[in-house]
């Protein structure tokens, strides 16, 4: 575990190689130098992946740095605290009167009838308040600044729950109250939620919205899941150490020792330290709450309450126009709308609610309504995959780098890391290619044929099979990610006889035995070797392609087993077996495929994977 100056110079580290050079960084030719490979280990590179390839943003990057950092400083802490009994007995020895009466935490003034959780002080409660009045001392003021931004939201859904109100500081241990804060179990948000849990509790977790970060909605999910475990124990302690652990942890505790008081269920070797901490640094954390001034915290910077109205706009407009219309910078705009993981409001549904500083609301939404269409901006998804270039992908989808930089936010324009995952602008104002523009219109009189996609199959082998263009296909079912299609569903496929007079043809090269085929733009190797019946190894063999990702328009290809080549393999499949350390993005970076493709492959639930695990990757 790293410790917080180390934490602190990886945070560094990582924002100034993520974010070197402002936006006007001008163009040079490294834009055509191939992606590089992520550092191992390093915050930015964690965050990205648990982003689903998406850059972090400046503030993800300094909440989730903060977390860590506090998270470093607390177990250092607890370290630390082993060797408090020595302490305090030499205290004793040198002034035993002193050390009897004195009172360093106000104990003698503390009134338990002022707070609606049950209070308990004792030694795993002083320790952590040593903590927050200590080395944990900066921390816990910068929390209580943030904590006026949200304490009217929480409370007063609290109220109507009739909960405890003191369940506020819950929010406290767990982020610090930071709606952006990404921890390393991949917990996200006010609440830390992971993915599963709340998706559980009606949250929208996906590649548009993550409303985890969502302080209303996260906030509706939290107490949800809290009652259902105060229902489940009839315990706040144990709904609590259940909040951090999981129920089940804590029944399985309930069920070894008998016993439903927390602190019997705390004792060594039934639960997990962290949890066995938990509750005590609640309990702590709300004692010090309630008396900040008491405590020393004197000069803290208190934020105004969250305030805003809400204004449904259509769907797909970007962050930028409605940044625009609300008077406010992008940033602002997106501290008010935490939930909004891209550049734009998703696709669907057809209107979204957006929040906009309060008073505004009508001259935004008039504003909103003169919007033209171009402004809803069309996209494509491109996951970045070894040896690609910024400047090979725009030539490749018609559009400019700085387009690419502009829509991903992308402040260093002349790096970009292999498995991020990046946008493309294909609307009019972006510079659609004239390919897909004259796709959009498709032929009306062309008759219409539904091709149920198989397991394996691309849009450019489907396009190949039907005599038309990948982007005609991407236009006629409105694909928002091309590289993405999933087994089962079905894609509309007008023939038109345009399109096949278009379709790519082999052609038997003079004196040969071997089959050629001239690739086209938005061929992929696995699609041609779907259409010639052969192994994308074998391809790579006969041709000497040493990355199956790097084809380019216009190059030709033996796609037959030439006279006295044998294949090189008849396997489809390879295997991994998971190392130490090792995460899910990282094997589909080196391997030149996506964390979903291996999810698939292999029926994982979810992104945890165990050394010695064994994992089928198709080649």
């Amino acid at each position: 575990m790293l410790r917080p100056a180390a934490a602190a110079s990886l945070l560094l580290l990582a924002s100034s190689a993520a974010h070197a050079g402002p936006t006007s960084t001008p163009l040079r030719p490294s834009w055509e130098e191939p992606a590089t490979e992520p550092g191992e280990g390093s915050l930015w590179d964690f965050i990205e992946d648990a982003l689903g390839g998406q850059p972090p943003t400046d503030a993800v990057m300094a909440a989730s740095g903060e977390l860590a950092e506090e998270r470093n400083a607390e177990e250092y802490f607890l370290d630390t605290e082993e060797g408090r009994g020595l302490l305090d007995a030499l205290a004793w020895y040198r002034d035993p009167v002193a050390f009897l009466t004195a009172d360093p935490l106000r104990l003698s003034d503390l009134d338990v009838r002022q707070f609606d959780l049950p209070i308990v002080v004792n030694e795993d409660v002083e320790r952590w308040m040593r903590y927050f009045t200590g080395r944990g001392r900066k921390y816990y003021a910068r929390w209580l600044g943030r904590s006026t931004r949200y304490r009217p939201l929480i409370t007063e859904r609290l109220a109507a729950r009739n909960m405890p109100q003191d369940l506020f500081y819950l929010s406290m241990i767990e982020s610090g109250f930071s709606p952006n804060a990404y921890s390393s179990a991949a917990a996200v948000g006010l609440w830390q939620f992971i993915a599963s849990t709340g998706m559980a509790y009606g949250l929208r977790v996906d590649w548009w919205v993550d409303e985890r970060r969502d302080p209303e909605r996260s906030t509706d999910a939290a107490l949800e899941h809290l009652a259902d475990l105060y229902e489940m124990f009839g315990d706040w302690y144990l709904a609590a150490a259940a909040y951090n652990a999981g129920a089940g942890r804590v029944r399985k505790a309930t069920s070894r020792t008998g016993s439903h008081d927390f602190w019997v269920l705390a004792k060594p070797g039934i639960l997990a330290a962290e949890t066995r901490n938990y509750v005590p640094k609640l309990i702590a954390a709300t004692i010090i709450g309630h008396h900040p001034e008491r405590y020393g915290f004197t000069n803290v910077e208190y934020l105004k309450p969250l305030a805003f109205e809400t204004v449904p706009v259509p769907d797909s407009l970007s962050v930028e126009s409605l940044a625009r219309c609300a008077s406010i910078s992008e940033e602002a705009f997106l501290e008010l709308n935490p939930a909004l993981r891209r550049w734009a409001v998703p696709p669907e549904p057809e209107a979204w609610p957006v929040r906009v500083p309060p008073g505004l609301s009508k001259t935004f939404q008039a504003c909103v309504e003169t919007i033209p269409p171009s402004e809803r901006v069309a996209f494509r998804r491109h996951r970045v995959r070894k040896g690609e270039s910024l400047g090979g992908i725009a030539r490749k989808y018609g559009v400019t780098v700085q387009e690419i930089a502009r829509m991903n936010k992308i402040r260093n324009v002349n790096r970009i890391s292999v498995g991020t995952e990046i946008v493309i602008p294909v609307d009019g104002r972006s510079g659609t290619p004239a390919t897909a523009e004259a796709a959009s219109k498709g032929d009306a009189e062309a008759p219409v044929t539904w091709h149920t996609v198989r397991p394996g199959e691309t849009i450019a082998g489907i396009a190949e099979k039907y005599g038309v263009t990948r982007d005609q296909i991407v236009a006629w079912n409105h694909v928002g990610d091309p590289d993405r299609i999933q087994a089962g569903s079905r894609l509309k496929v007008r023939a038109s006889p345009r399109a096949s007079k278009a379709a790519p043809q082999a052609v038997r090269s003079s004196g040969a035995t071997a089959t050629t085929y001239k690739v086209r733009r938005g061929d992929t190797l696995s699609g041609i070797a779907e259409k010639y019946k052969v192994a994308v190894s074998d391809l790579q063999a006969w041709n000497k392609i040493s990355d199956p990702t790097r084809i380019r328009s216009g190059q030709t290809l033996v796609v037959s087993r030439p006279s006295g080549s044998p294949s090189t393999t008849n396997q489809e499949w390879t295997t991994y077996t998971v190392q130490s350390g090792d995460t899910l993005g990282a094997i589909a970076r080196s391997h030149g495929c996506t964390v979903e493709d291996l999810k698939a492959w292999n029926s994982l639930a979810s992104n945890r994977i165990l050394p010695g695990q064994v994992l089928k990757i198709r080649r």
